[in-house]
């Protein structure tokens, strides 16, 4: 290249980067659009001018008693439910609305109408909900509302009764929440507290228009109060006695490590002993602090980011590239259609900057123009000398698209910086960033790159970071908009970085499967520890919370949650894969699954034949139609032709049919599934705010495939030596580790047996429905491979042969009755908190 040439490129370079310089400085910040106001969805107890649409004369009082329960009251409490060791107490709540006779409230509660069903929405709505917290003994009981007339007034009086038991020494809260009723009934009411023998600690949002020892007085209005009450009996000791045991802490230990356990199983002492792993793990390690404490202090947050998008992916792909004998591999044409998406990701931006005003369309175009041309002239002048018109137009166009790129990235950080940008750009950013982990994990599980793990892998990282409809929603490429609110889940904000690391949640999962894909490959895979292991640990990760749920809106006692179906499972996993194997001999391909099936049908034939013979040769002889030396013979015949079959059992039909473990596997999990869809009316649709809530929610629905996948992927192993015994098997193991789920449920007090019995019916017929057509497709399966018909082994001409299909369309049956006389509370227990989507 001549020094004239080199001067050109270098200088067409420099003028590139100085237009793309020039943008960002002379690019003005966007204003923030205004915040708006607060309406009356975002603040539903602003009640602001309220009191002018209220019927002129309504004035309403309520009265909250506090008292010890009486015998009387706790007669319809469970026997289970009360603690002599806990204070009972009963909360009389009376509320009184006065209103004029002429009024026309007062004719309609005359008329009751919708009571008594709607009693609890019209005091609740109308005075506001009464909130006390504790636990709850019984559902509240709501009297018949009282109306009395006098002097030209009318008095309703509403009466309600809670009770609750608490702790000796416990708080106890008492939330005052606003009128919801549109109309409004009322601007304010006038509260009275009778606390008995408590004491007012904390009075929150109050004023109070009258303060004694035994009375306290105070007007709700638009905003909601609270009282929190102290025992009089009880005082607060400087240092407070803690009970450090918890079943639900101690479950959660012990899976996490008994999870840990199987990890270090899984992977292996080869593993372990590989510099690179252990470069990894130690990367792993120093970057899980900074995560966790952002998500559970919300504490470096900054550093954390940096972790989750920028040094793990670089420390994946730097463990790829050691491990890997090769790179990626792209080829030119990869390289310019990643440019080509660059450039309409950048084009995008740069669309913002012009409608937004942050560069004029005149100096925008300027700018990008001369960035572009120089880019592309430099190019081609660093290139020239190759002589080859191909690799200059490539070239070229790399640059020129690489132009545009660094042009929008430096507007979009000049917009970051001045605190006006897209909203959803550093969502897109670091989706980008986050794509990385996954490819290069992906990478090192199938020991290559491919072109269709990065495409899936980039999609799956904007699938983590929210659905489509999230992307493309209002204002989610304009400006960001003050006071708009972070999705969340219960009390965890989705925010990025929580995401990212629900991703990595997820993607830990994805490799633990490609992982059994690969064991599973080779047929003598499955008898080893790492695969076993591996298996495990889906099987609990997938069990990991029970989905059963008995948290009820009228008791609203939230019964606790364990990770007890998380230990079942592994217990019941285990046990299923028997130890010591029976002796078998294991076919190596079709040919030979064929010969021993055959085999087995020919001894079986032999022992049907010995049976007939015995059974007929008592008539036959005793009548003289056969002699005694004739029956000698045959029988004789039969019993060598049956020592030649050996003395050991039959184990034809417990092989994996000349098929690797991962082939066997996904075919009893796709049957599984199949059979489990109609269960979907039951459980419900899972639901989600982006790919990992939905695949969490999702694991109630392949819970038990993931048992048949582990019936056809470890089959050889499974107890039994026929299909149907194997399959009964897997139904004790799977019924056992469902049901556990439910303990919770099913030793609760305030539900009653035929809810109880209604939600065993129905989690038994799943599994049993599951597991026995499951044990039916295999049988067919294994003489689908062996060329026979089925009917050798299952006749439809046999009443015994009959007796597994009838039963399966029994308990079939049975299901559907029983799923459809399920109640309320059945449909809740069952969905657990994805059904719990009625108001409290």
């Amino acid at each position: 290249m001549g020094k004239l040439r080199t001067v050109l490129a270098f200088g067409l370079a420099v003028v590139s980067a100085a237009a793309i310089a020039w943008c960002a400085v002379a690019a003005r910040p966007v204003p923030l659009p205004a915040a708006p106001a607060p309406s009356a969805e975002t603040r539903p107890w602003d009640r602001s001018g309220a009191r002018a649409t209220v019927e002129h004369g309504r004035e309403a009082t309520t009265e909250v008693t506090l008292a010890r329960a009486r015998p009387a009251d706790l007669g319809p409490v469970p026997d289970g439910r009360l603690d002599e060791e806990r204070l009972q107490v009963r909360v009389t709540i009376v509320h009184r609305l006065g209103m004029a006779e002429t009024d026309g409230l007062a004719a309609a509660l005359r008329e009751g109408h919708r009571f008594p069903q709607h009693i609890r929405a019209f005091t609740d709505h109308g005075f506001g909900a009464v909130k006390v917290d504790g636990a709850t003994l019984a559902p509240a009981i709501r009297l018949a509302p009282v109306l009395t007339t006098s002097a030209g007034r009318t008095t309703a009086r509403f009466t309600i009764t809670l009770l609750r038991q608490v702790e000796p020494g416990d708080l106890l809260r008492i939330d005052f929440n606003a009128p919801t009723a549109r109309p409004p009934l009322i601007a304010d009411r006038r509260v009275t507290l009778l606390p008995g023998e408590w004491t007012v600690l904390r009075a929150v949002s109050i004023e109070p228009d009258r303060e004694e020892r035994e009375r306290l007085e105070f007007t709700v209005g638009p905003e909601p109060a609270s009282v929190t009450l102290a025992q009089d009996s009880h005082g607060f000791p400087d240092v407070p006695k803690e009970d450090h045991f918890s079943w639900t802490t101690a479950l959660g230990v012990l899976t996490a490590l008994v999870l840990v356990v199987f990890v270090l199983r899984a992977l292996g002492t080869r593993w372990w002993r590989r510099p690179p792993n252990r470069e990894l793990v130690a990367g792993l390690a120093l970057t899980a602090p900074a995560l966790l404490a952002s998500i559970v202090a919300g504490e470096w947050e900054l550093l954390a980011y940096v972790m989750l998008f920028g040094a793990v992916p670089a420390l994946m792909l730097r463990h790829a590239s050691r491990l890997l004998p090769t790179g990626p591999g792209w080829t030119a044409h990869d390289v310019l259609v990643a440019t080509g998406v660059g450039v309409l990701v950048a084009l995008g931006m740069l669309t913002w900057s012009y409608l937004y005003g942050q560069l004029p369309a005149r100096t925008l175009l300027l700018g990008g123009a001369v960035a572009t041309v120089s880019a592309a002239g430099s190019a081609v002048a660093f290139s020239a000398d190759l002589r080859v018109r191909v690799v200059a137009v490539r070239l070229a166009a790399l640059a020129a698209g690489s132009a545009i790129g660094l042009l929008a990235l430096a507007l979009w950080v000049k917009a970051l910086l001045t605190g006006a940008y897209p909203p959803d750009s550093v969502r897109l950013m670091l989706a980008f960033g986050w794509a990385l982990t996954p490819v290069a994990a992906v990478a090192v599980t199938t020991k290559q790159w491919t072109r269709g793990a990065t495409v899936v892998a980039v999609l799956v990282s904007l699938l983590v970071q929210g659905w489509p409809t999230d992307w493309l929603d209002a204002g989610s490429w304009s400006r960001p908009v003050p006071g708009q609110e972070m999705p969340a889940i219960g009390e965890l904000e989705l925010t990025p970085l929580v995401r990212g690391v629900l991703g990595l949640l997820l993607l830990g999962f994805l490799l633990l499967v490609l992982r059994l894909r690969r064991l599973g490959s080779e047929r003598d895979e499955t008898h080893g520890a790492a695969a076993e292991s591996t298996m495990i640990i889906c099987l609990m990760v997938v069990y990991l919370t029970p989905t059963g749920s008995a948290t009820l809106a009228d008791i609203d006692v939230p019964l606790p949650m364990l990770s007890i179906t998380s230990i079942v499972a592994w217990a019941t996993a285990l046990w299923l894969l028997d130890r010591p194997h029976p002796a078998m001999v294991e076919p190596g391909d079709q040919e030979e699954h064929r010969e021993l099936v055959r085999a087995a049908l020919h001894r079986r034939l032999l022992l049907v034949s010995e049976q007939e013979l015995y059974r007929a040769g008592r008539g036959k002889i005793g009548q003289g139609e056969l002699a005694v030396a004739d029956f000698d013979g045959q029988r004789h015949e039969l019993e060598e032709a049956l020592r030649r079959h050996g003395g050991r059992p039959e184990t034809a039909f417990a092989t994996a049919a000349g098929c690797p473990p991962w082939h066997n596997g996904v075919h009893a999990f796709v049957v599984s599934v199949l059979l489990s869809l109609p269960f979907l009316y039951v459980y419900g649709l899972p639901t989600g705010v982006d790919l990992s809530s939905f695949m969490f929610e999702a694991r109630s629905l392949i819970a038990l495939p993931a048992f048949g996948f582990l019936f056809g992927y470890f089959y050889p192993r499974v107890r039994g030596t026929q299909p149907m015994t194997k399959a009964l098997h897997l139904m004790v193991a799977a019924l056992v580790t469902e049901l556990s789920g439910y303990v919770s449920t099913l030793v609760e007090p305030d539900l009653g047996a035929h809810v109880k019995v209604q939600v065993v019916a129905i989690v038994v017929g799943e599994v049993a429905l599951v597991s026995i057509g499951l044990g039916l497709f295999w049988e067919w399966r294994i003489m689908h491979l062996a060329g026979e018909p089925w009917a050798r082994v299952r006749s439809l001409r046999s009443l015994r042969s009959l007796a597994t299909p009838m039963l399966a369309v029994v308990i079939a049956a049975s299901t559907t009755v029983a799923t459809s006389a399920a109640g309320q509370t059945v449909d809740r227990i069952l969905k657990g908190d994805r059904g719990s989507s009625q108001p409290p």
